[in-house]
């Protein structure tokens, strides 16, 4: 029982989640079987106690054997319940939906011819409407359905004459088709980029065609302008296309759902670690504005906590930059929002990118002891700064020697991305060879010695992608 499946979904839930479905299951217009109602508060009541329990290994269900002896019958109850968890789940989604409740609501009405209600819940769409006056393909399907239903009972009244309504269905349609087609390209062309996929959008061009010839003026279709300017950038790598894709999110922000510039800030941050990583070091400073519009509006925290990997990535942003005070000041103001598991471990590793880049050389390699590695990121992120340290102390034996150990790490892993592993092999293939030939550098001849540096910068060109190409291209400019 405590493996089942019902079980585990009703564990899954949080506590408000838990008393609305003691609410639904007791409700006679959703449940009329005494057993399933029983069985219910007997799962929540055991799911609150283990939860607030010393000892959450114990799993066993206690009170279970009142409700029945039959194996058979608690199998046909559990299946029962399961059912209804799920149409709770389904209502939950449908009650938090106040637009289509509304629309439901008029197209039932429908059958009943009753004016007065069907301008009152008119009026209650475009009440809750004007309150949500997002930009989002879910708003315009909304208004889609919501003018269907209005064409409807025009067409009902069998009154011939002119209703705007069924030209408003048509444009809201237009609307959100080309909005909800554009994104779902825009999220084709980003797979294919950052995981290698091989899907194939279709009717680009048409597409294309329409967009170009809309008229934006006067703030219209901001989010159809936006994903346009994503759309450009994926596909043609295009920089004007990135900045027209930051000034519009910027000029707009107010129209969009946090969700939703939350996905148009995340396109125009990936643009910049590819630029990034194929050596356009001018994109940290633009990396590290869209984490500052993020923190801003609130747009990195999840469950009230800041996701380890953004607080890592703004960190090494920060340093790049070498906006040394403002990132110390982010790692401390922002400590507390990490979640207490990981909290001590990632301030610590982060200190230590921080102290390097300050050259507290000491001070970096003491922290990197003393923390335990929870993922490969924080592997390679720790094993680079004990490069560049070594690389900066001149300790070049024990860094060639690290470079191999390095190699092998990041074959081994097969969580890493390919696009990932093959930056960090192309930046261990470049350092090796810059390190090789700082070993020869005291017998090589002048002339010899800058040959093969000229080797290694025209390799270091070819190779693309190749992590950490910012402190990659300042040791060859000072070779």
């Amino acid at each position: 029982m405590p493996d089942s499946k019902v079980f585990l979904l009703l564990n899954s839930f949080n506590s408000g989640q838990l008393r609305k479905f003691s609410e639904f299951v007791s409700s006679p217009f959703f449940n009329k079987h005494p057993q399933l109602i029983q069985l219910a508060h007997l799962l929540i009541d055991n799911i609150r106690k283990q939860k607030n329990a010393a000892n959450r290994s114990n799993k066993s269900i206690n009170g279970l054997e009142a409700l029945s002896d039959d194996a058979q019958q608690l199998s046909y109850l559990n299946a029962k319940l399961l059912l209804l968890v799920y149409e709770f789940l389904a209502y939950e989604a449908y009650d938090k939906n106040k637009l289509r409740k509304h629309s439901y609501c008029l197209w039932q009405l429908r059958s009943y011819s009753l004016d007065t209600h069907e301008k009152g819940q008119i009026k209650k769409y475009q009440l809750e409407r004007s309150k949500n006056n997002y930009a989002s393909t879910e708003s315009y399907y909304e208004d889609y359905f919501f003018y269907k239903t209005l064409d409807k009972l025009h067409l009902d009244k069998n009154v011939r004459m002119y209703d705007e309504n069924l030209q408003k269905q048509n444009d809201a349609l237009d609307i959100f088709y080309l909005c909800e087609k554009l994104k779902i390209i825009c999220d084709m062309l980003n797979r294919n980029i950052v995981i290698k996929a091989n899907y194939i959008p279709t009717f680009i061009q048409p597409i294309e065609e329409i967009i170009q010839s809309t008229d934006f003026s006067g703030q219209k279709l901001p989010l159809l302008q936006v994903y346009y300017q994503i759309y450009t950038m994926l596909r043609f790598d295009d920089d004007n296309a990135y900045q027209q894709l930051i000034d519009l999110s910027q000029a707009y922000v107010a129209l969009f759902l946090p969700e939703e510039l939350l996905l148009m800030m995340d396109y125009a941050e990936n643009y910049c670690i590819r630029k990034i990583n194929n050596g356009a070091t001018s994109f940290y400073e633009e990396f590290l504005s869209i984490i500052k519009f993020k923190l801003a509006h609130h747009l990195l925290f999840k469950d009230g906590f800041i996701p380890e990997s953004d607080y890592k990535n703004i960190v090494t942003v920060g340093v790049r930059t070498k906006d040394y005070t403002w990132t110390a000041e982010f790692m401390h103001q922002y400590q507390k929002n990490l979640r207490p598991e990981i909290r001590e471990n990632a301030f610590k590793y982060n200190m230590a990118v921080l102290y390097f880049a300050q050259k507290k050389y000491e001070d970096a390699l003491q922290l990197l002891m003393e923390i335990s590695f929870r993922d490969i990121s924080y592997g390679v992120g720790a094993k680079t700064i004990q490069m560049q340290i070594y690389f900066a102390l001149k300790e070049y034996e024990a860094l060639i020697n690290l470079i191999d150990t390095f190699r092998l790490y990041v074959g081994r892993h097969k969580t890493q991305s390919d696009y990932r592993k093959k930056a960090n092999l192309n930046m261990l293939r470049i350092v090796k060879k810059i390190v090789k030939l700082k070993e020869k550098s005291t017998f090589l001849g002048k002339h010899k010695y800058h040959n093969q540096l000229e080797d290694i910068k025209h390799l270091y060109k070819a190779l693309s992608p190749v992590s950490n190409s910012g402190w990659i291209q300042d040791i060859l400019d000072n070779c």
